[in-house]
């Protein structure tokens, strides 16, 4: 993860403020703001404030992370703005 953001909160725990760019974007109730891989973005536009988040690490240098959505039991890859 040498040039993506590093996520500094906890990786448990979260929960969804707004779904923005119609599943674009996800911002957490830390303020985090993730842009989707495109390829998710399907799930994530049908995903809901308040939602439960789990963040994961992801094997992937361009988008490091996983958003888990417990509620739909679904995940995306993002990277974090």
């Amino acid at each position: 993860m040498s040039s993506a953001n590093q996520y500094q909160g906890d990786s448990r725990g979260h929960t969804i403020q707004t779904v923005e760019d119609d599943g674009g974007q996800i911002v957490l109730e830390d303020g985090s703001r993730w842009q989707v891989y495109e390829g998710f973005v399907g799930k994530t536009s049908t995903w809901q404030v308040n939602e439960m988040i789990t963040v994961t690490e992801n094997r992937d240098e361009l988008f490091p992370y996983r958003l888990v959505n417990v509620h739909k039991n679904e995940s995306v890859e993002v990277r974090l703005l």
